[in-house]
């Protein structure tokens, strides 16, 4: 038992050495390589954000000739959410058409309430799966990133320091290595709230959508 122990005393000890060595020699590219992870995580969610812009602007679906013209759409990263949730609605809407029209007598069209409750939920689904879960996997890394800055920090801080720790210098150092949790958090609190209101805006062009593609269908019967 008690060589068991002392292995595990070596073993950490060792372990805490190399660590030590580490941050010792290499904290200033330590703490580059963490500003620089983080400045490309939060590039990636701002590439995200507009997309996501992008895809939440205003469509007017005045540009389009009926409900026909949304037959054939490709759905793509760059069409607008209101597009993509009319024309899901339109394709449904004319595949349990054409079923009936094959002469199969127990095909029945779903009403209207459901083809929108199917049209909306496959829409969000896929707003969040291209926009909101990239943003909100960026806005969930930036703590931990920025704590992991802070520990380096502290830890070059206090080994530098140990045996004459002095109160002002002490406060200075740890302030500085809080800046990177600060930085951190700042930008997991701006992407949280651009993913809350993108989360909201989506819902209200998704309605818009097939807003527009019911209006659509009554103008087509009336011609």
């Amino acid at each position: 038992m008690p060589e068991q122990e002392s292995i595990f005393n070596v073993l950490s000890n060792g372990i805490i050495d190399v660590l030590t060595y580490l941050i010792n020699s290499y904290s200033g590219l330590l703490q580059l390589i963490v500003y620089m992870i983080m400045a490309c995580i939060f590039g990636f969610a701002l590439i995200k954000s507009f997309q996501s812009f992008r895809a939440l602007a205003f469509y007017d679906f005045r540009k389009l000739s009926g409900r026909q013209s949304l037959y054939n759409l490709n759905t793509d990263i760059k069409m607008p959410l209101a597009l993509i949730s009319a024309s899901f609605f339109a394709r449904t809407k004319l595949h349990y058409e054409q079923e009936q029209q094959r002469g199969t007598a127990d095909k029945v069209i779903p009403p209207d309430a459901f083809i929108r409750d199917a049209a909306f939920q496959f829409s969000e689904r896929y707003f969040e799966e291209k926009f909101l879960d990239p943003v909100g996997m960026m806005a969930n890394l930036m703590p931990p990133m920025g704590f992991i800055g802070t520990i380096i920090g502290m830890v070059v801080h206090f080994l530098a320091n140990s045996g004459t720790l002095n109160s002002e210098i002490t406060v200075a150092g740890i302030a500085t290595a809080l800046y990177t949790t600060f930085i951190a958090l700042i930008c997991f609190t701006f992407l949280e709230f651009l993913r809350k209101v993108f989360y909201a805006l989506a819902h209200r062009r998704i309605d818009e959508g097939l807003a527009a593609i019911a209006q659509l269908a009554v103008d087509d019967s009336d011609k």
